[in-house]
């Protein structure tokens, strides 16, 4: 049924009474049926209310939270409910009769008075419309309402309208205060640092809360602390002095170390307060993880509802993620740039090493040249080489470089103003048992780098303390270690604890067996241009010797008649054999774990010679050592070894060496004479450079085979089966070698 037919109806003058249960108890009182009206509950649904009361609708329209009014034809209020009073702050009498413009923008009212000119026109049969509009209350700010209007008609003929205003201020804000948290959470998700955390929490209180007075304290790690790190302008207007709270200290101090955040409507409540809170009435406290602690204040008391914690919460919750994430970041970066930095120091000092190692002719310039070399890159202070010293089985000092870190704690004026170059202790002196607990010791034994730093270098005592003393903060024992043979460590000290990571230790380990080698190289090369040797003999009892072995089950004599060291290391021994079982000597060779392959190159009558590589051998180690085999003969299971060295104390180091890995060892000769200027190594060297693999082995097994006899002894097609080639190719390796031998003796002036 439309409006204007209800309308009707009421017209015809009908009256209807009520009696006073009718009309809920406030005696018979006539009414009039009033014209469909549309009304907007809580629940949004319109419902139509028919064959009601004036009071009973008066009733129910005064008892809705919502503010209602009707407008006549003209725009102007007819009627306001008590909830439209309180929204708007004017009293009943006030607004009737005043146009809607009273208490609406501009905007709104136009776009409402061409909804109604519509409906009037009968342009739309939409009764129904909802605006948003800010309504100005007597005093005050705007308000962000929602309206929602419907059309009244009488008669067919549009009368007004009826409008419903509910008040969406908390609605809005709750909205806005989510895009504010939400643009926070993306700003604190960019942050770099803890301390651009801090700044954006800070603001973010006073943007999003509303409160001027808050500050974020960070966590000093070190120190223990929390630090006042990031605070609104009015929190250093009103409250200057901001302390610095450790775990067990101030309301900050207290929420941190439990975890638990704390809300005080006035803060004069707290019992023995730790400081003065000047004019704060009320604040809450809550932790930012383990970072820190985020305070939000007011000179109110009470100015907290629970909206405002659950807020604050949620931007605390929000920064511990971001410092975490921050910080991790800041981790990584701080590791790139410290890789970065490694990276260029390292490539720098390999470089330098390197040039140094290559240019030195020397044992001593090889050991000074590194030292220094260490000490020119950060964060390195101080570097020393010790030697071991078999014979009193220490490790002394021979070389050294660095000076005292500048600014120690416990230096002198004097010791700071020392010459560069100037160490930060006096290791002249030093001395350290071979068998002791020291780091140096430690890694000669195992071979591995070793690292002594903070309170363990003072506690060590000797040398260490000293250093700790003078500003030296870690030290690492690099041993100098090639195959079998300890040339000694390398002492590297740094003004920093934690120096020596991972990174660190694994580059200067392979300096330290750069190092070794290159002395290695210069100790087998020294005897060539030494003027003076010195002739070792000593024999060996122990089965763990391959000669001794084979002597002891298959008797004779059996020597070495000369070794060739091959490119995967392995080396290439000849023997030869008199008065032994030979087949039992094969057996042997072939049983044995250290050899790779054997082979019976000639025999004839009581002798044989016999081709074998092996891994690992005591003459290798010799060699490595820079000795220069003279004689090797087994007899009976022992082995008596005849060697030459440049000096004096590679002798004693060599003969240690012997002594200590193998059981009942004997020295039995000690000889210093002069060596002839040219030497049989020096042209055997030369005839090595110039001679192939293939050539060496047919020359060297022809000899020792006999073929040069007359009669000879073995002939091509023994020699060449040997090698496992034809006769056609033996006898062409044989005189290509030939050929070099000749040309050596007569242009090498020899």
């Amino acid at each position: 049924m439309r409006p204007d037919e209800e309308a009707a109806d009421a017209a015809d003058g009908e009256d209807v009474g009520k009696s006073d249960a009718d009309a809920g108890g406030r005696g018979e009182q006539p009414i009039e049926r009033a014209t469909e009206t549309r009304i907007v509950t809580d629940g949004g649904v319109d419902a139509a209310i028919e064959d009601a009361s004036v009071e009973q609708y008066a009733g129910i329209v005064g008892a809705l939270e919502d503010g209602v009014y009707v407008l006549d034809e003209d725009g102007h209020f007819t009627f306001v409910n008590e909830a439209m009073v309180e929204l708007t702050g004017y009293d009943e009498t006030e607004l009737r009769g005043e146009p809607a413009t009273r208490i609406k923008d501009r905007e709104t009212s136009e776009r409402t008075e061409t909804a109604l000119a519509a409906l009037r026109d009968g342009e739309t049969e939409d009764l129904d419309r909802t605006f948003d509009l800010s309504v100005q209350p007597k005093r005050g700010e705007p308000i962000a309402c929602e309206e929602h209007v419907t059309a009244l008609f009488d008669d067919g003929q549009f009368r007004g309208v009826v409008g419903i205003v509910r008040d969406i201020s908390d609605r809005r804000r709750h909205r806005e205060l989510i895009s504010q948290l939400q643009e926070t959470s993306r700003s604190l998700m960019q942050a770099p640092s803890r301390e651009s955390v801090a700044d954006i929490v800070a603001n973010a209180a006073r943007q999003v809360l509303g409160f001027e007075l808050s500050a974020v304290r960070l966590y000093d790690a070190d120190e223990r602390v929390l630090r006042p790190t990031a605070t609104t302008d009015a929190t250093d207007d009103r409250l200057p002095e901001r302390p610095v709270y450790a775990l067990d200290e101030g309301q900050p101090g207290t929420v941190f170390a439990s975890g638990e955040p704390a809300v005080y409507d006035d803060v004069r409540t707290i019992e023995d307060p730790d400081g003065e809170f000047g004019p704060v009435r009320s604040a809450m406290y809550f932790p930012i993880g383990v970072h820190g602690t985020l305070t939000v204040a007011s000179t109110t008391v009470g100015a907290f509802d629970e909206n405002d914690r659950q807020v604050a919460a949620l931007l605390a919750i929000n920064a511990a993620a971001a410092c975490n994430r921050a910080k991790r970041e800041q981790e990584v970066r701080e590791a790139r740039e410290r890789i970065e930095t490694i990276l260029e120091r390292i490539n720098g000092l390999i470089q330098n090493t390197v040039e140094v190692l290559v240019e030195a002719t020397t044992r001593e310039q090889v050991e000074a040249g590194v030292c220094e070399q260490l000490v020119a890159v950060e964060p390195y202070t101080f570097a020393w080489l010790g030697r071991p010293d078999v014979r009193a089985e220490t490790i002394s000092a021979r070389e050294w470089a660095g000076s005292q870190p500048s600014g120690a704690a416990t230096a002198s004026d004097d010791e700071r103003d020392a010459p560069a170059g100037e160490p930060p202790v006096d290791v002249a002196d030093v001395a350290e048992p071979i068998d002791g607990d020291t780091p140096g010791a430690q890694a000669l034994e195992s071979e591995e780098p070793k690292v002594l730093e903070g309170d363990a270098l003072e506690d060590a005592g000797g040398w260490f303390r000293s250093a700790a003393e003078n500003g030296v903060r870690s030290v690492m024992a690099i041993p100098l270690s090639y195959t079998d043979s300890n040339y000694g460590v390398l002492y590297v000290c740094a003004d920093q604890t934690d120096a020596f990571d991972q990174r660190e230790k694994v580059v200067l380990q392979a300096l330290g067996r750069a190092v070794a080698n290159a002395i290695n190289a210069i100790e087998s090369g020294r005897i060539l241009s030494a003027n003076k040797v010195i002739e070792l003999e000593f024999t060996v009892d122990d089965r763990d010797l391959l000669l001794s072995r084979l002597s002891g089950r298959a008797g004779g004599t059996i020597a070495s008649a000369g070794t060739v060291t091959q490119e995967d290391g392995s080396l290439r021994l000849y023997l030869t054999t008199q008065d032994a079982d030979t087949d039992e000597v094969m057996a042997v060779l072939d049983a044995d774990d250290a050899v790779e392959s054997a082979s019976r190159v000639a025999e004839h009558d009581d002798e044989a010679l016999f081709d074998v590589t092996i891994t690992e051998s005591l003459i290798a180690t010799l060699v490595d050592h820079g000795a220069v085999p003279k004689s090797i003969v087994s007899e009976t299971g022992i082995a008596r070894y005849n060697i030459e060295l440049p000096y004096e104390a590679e002798a004693r180091e060599v003969f240690g060496l012997v002594e200590d890995n193998y059981d009942s060892t004997d020295l039995v000769g000690y000889h210093e004479h002069e060596r002839p200027v040219q030497t049989q190594q020096e042209f055997r060297a030369a005839l090595a450079d110039r001679f192939t693999d293939r050539q060496e082995t047919a020359l060297r097994t022809a000899y020792l085979g006999g073929f040069f006899e007359w009669p000879r002894e073995v002939d091509g097609d023994e020699l060449a089966g040997g090698m496992d080639i034809s006769r056609p190719t033996y006898h062409q390796h044989l005189r290509a070698a030939q050929h070099k031998v000749f040309e050596e003796l007569f242009e090498g002036g020899y």
